[in-house]
């Protein structure tokens, strides 16, 4: 099992600043697409099958709003939180699915209860086992027995406080010790071992990307301690004694949500190298009239 390696008095801390709403001069209300527009505007787009069902439902159930850790942002808990809808996210899920198996992904790691629902989703259809990293309320004193491999702090979004957030570490050694006997068993006859993690980060929308990195680098620290662990155990359990390499790399982010005029592309690509895959890309969020921006598609009301 991962052990106490890597353990700390003081995890990372991440900063989230809140986001500001563009000036009312930004918006032209006479190119803003009517909710009662959608569909025939969707019929023109360049949207893929997956981003047009998400596009209706995202103006469908959700809504621009104020939050108190994030300033001006989406909800759409009727979408991806509170509900699951088929018709609205089934085709993008099936593009993520593809996705994650053309990078060859061997475990998915998602932040949060709110990320859950949709990361879950993603692992059923794709095949790739997920891990949640748990959040709880942050008062800065460590937790019994210390903060575990990989955990850090970082803003709450919806309120004003820090949540802690660290993985489920004996799902994730359990996940990684079948993915590892797999790779074993293939290299039976082998002079040297070669062990390899490939990570997918997946969250129910990617603002900054300052929650991307935070799990990005979370991951690298988890994914290194849970190999230690196996070896350990495994020659241990076998006289192993051919030499072993590791290699744990984060190689993709999914998300049904980015807002794309934070930039958070440009900031993953520069961090990890990865281009991550959206469903759909938001180019803007307006509260007065409430509307959303949407790459391919343009400005459309909410109702």
């Amino acid at each position: 099992m991962i052990g106490p390696h890597g353990m700390s008095d003081s995890p990372p801390r991440y900063e989230r600043p809140k986001e500001a709403l563009p000036p009312p001069a930004t918006l032209d209300l006479g190119t803003v697409i009517p909710a009662s527009a959608l569909d025939e505007a969707l019929a023109a787009s360049g949207l893929s099958e997956g981003g047009r069902a998400l596009a209706r439902g995202l103006i469908r159930l959700g809504r621009s709003a104020m939050f108190g850790g994030g300033g001006a942002g989406i909800e759409y808990g009727g979408l991806l939180k509170t509900a699951t809808r088929p018709d609205y996210i089934g085709a993008h899920v099936r593009e993520v699915a593809d996705h994650l198996r053309e990078r060859q992904v061997d475990l998915l790691m998602v932040p949060g209860m709110s990320g859950y629902p949709v990361g879950a989703m993603y692992s059923i259809v794709s095949g790739v086992p997920a891990v949640l990293l748990k959040k709880q309320r942050h008062d800065g004193r460590a937790p019994e027995g210390g903060y575990a491999p990989g955990a850090f702090v970082i803003p709450s979004y919806t309120g004003d406080s820090d949540v802690l957030i660290s993985a489920d570490l004996a799902s994730a050694q359990d996940i990684v010790d079948t993915i590892l006997r797999a790779q074993l068993r293939a290299q039976a006859g082998a002079e040297a071992l070669s062990l390899t993690l490939r990570v997918a980060g997946a969250d129910d929308i990617i603002d900054k990307a300052t929650m991307s990195q935070a799990v990005s680098e979370s991951a690298l620290i988890v994914g290194k301690a849970a190999i230690g662990s196996f070896m350990e155990r495994y020659r241990a359990e076998t006289d192993e004694r051919r030499m072993v390499s590791e290699s744990v790399e984060v190689v993709a982010w999914v998300t049904p949500l980015i807002k794309g005029y934070n930039r958070p592309q440009e900031q993953l690509r520069k961090w990890f190298g990865i281009t991550p895959f959206a469903g759909l890309n938001v180019t803007s969020v307006h509260l007065d009239p409430p509307a959303i921006g949407i790459e391919g598609l343009g400005v459309v009301a909410f109702p």
